[in-house]
């Protein structure tokens, strides 16, 4: 009887460690099969922003153009573009791209964001990330904190690739209410979250 109290003690501890060992930033997300994931429409898109309290009526819409970011050179031509902002300043997108090329660049140029934080020092989190051919994905959750200036960067974003289509979803802070409407959103659309 001691050895089994003993075996769920140290089990105990074990996860405990385990629990603050991902806070640190020294484990990572569980990867994702992007292939696997269901296609997304426009029409779902829109049935996950309702589903935490987005209307239709809140979302941007362009079709059938081009945009560039600021200061860079690239222009990618788009079918249409959703996004919307909640209450709680989170960041929901979906682009459905010309072609699966402009996709790709579309899913490189958010990539190089994320990118540097993955092994940074001042990050403390979790994270899984892959590039496959036609699919893609970044899971992110913690932050990074800038001691010196007192700021910190928050994360509990999600990056999909699949086709044409990316969908972005961005935390505006470090809550659990903001994670949690991130989640709601990711599971109405069926995709997993970090």
């Amino acid at each position: 009887m001691k050895t089994s109290k003993l075996t769920a003690a140290g089990a105990s501890i074990l996860a405990t460690a385990m629990l603050f060992a991902g806070c640190a930033g020294l484990t990572y997300e569980p990867k994702v099969d992007v292939s696997k994931l269901p296609v997304t429409e426009d029409a779902d898109f829109y049935t996950a922003l309702e589903a935490i309290g987005i209307e239709a009526s809140e979302v941007d819409v362009i079709e059938d153009t081009g945009f560039k970011f600021t200061g860079e050179e690239t222009d990618y031509d788009i079918k249409v573009n959703l996004d919307a902002v909640s209450g709680n300043n989170n960041r929901f997108s979906y682009t459905r791209c010309a072609d699966e090329e402009t996709a790709k660049e579309l899913f490189d140029y958010y990539y190089k964001d994320y990118a540097p934080v993955f092994d940074a020092k001042d990050f403390s989190g979790i994270s899984s990330h892959e590039i496959g051919n036609g699919a893609a994905y970044v899971l992110i959750h913690g932050r990074t904190e800038n001691k010196t200036a007192g700021t910190y960067t928050p994360y509990h974003d999600a990056l999909y690739l699949k086709g044409d289509t990316l969908i972005v979803v961005t935390a505006g802070d470090y809550d659990l209410q903001v994670d949690k409407e991130i989640d709601d959103f990711l599971d109405a659309l069926g995709y997993p979250h970090p």
